[in-house]
């Protein structure tokens, strides 16, 4: 399993982690579009694609996959 994780993981863009990371933790797609200077859009583009590439279909999902800090 934990290494079906780490897999999925390596298949993110370095900004999708930084994104997925971010929501992990449980940050709104405002703020994390503050700090990473992109748009909400954006956030949103990048959020639906880690979910799809890690599997889950939600945040809170995401965050049992990456408890603290994330593989790799």
């Amino acid at each position: 399993r934990r290494e079906e994780i780490e897999r999925r993981y390596a298949l993110l863009t370095p900004r999708e982690r930084e994104v997925a990371r971010r929501v992990a933790r449980g940050m709104p797609n405002k703020v994390i579009a503050r700090e990473l200077a992109i748009s909400d859009r954006t956030v949103q583009v990048h959020r639906t694609h880690v979910l799809e590439k890690m599997g889950v279909h939600s945040a809170a999902e995401l965050a049992n996959l990456l408890p603290g800090e994330p593989p790799g």
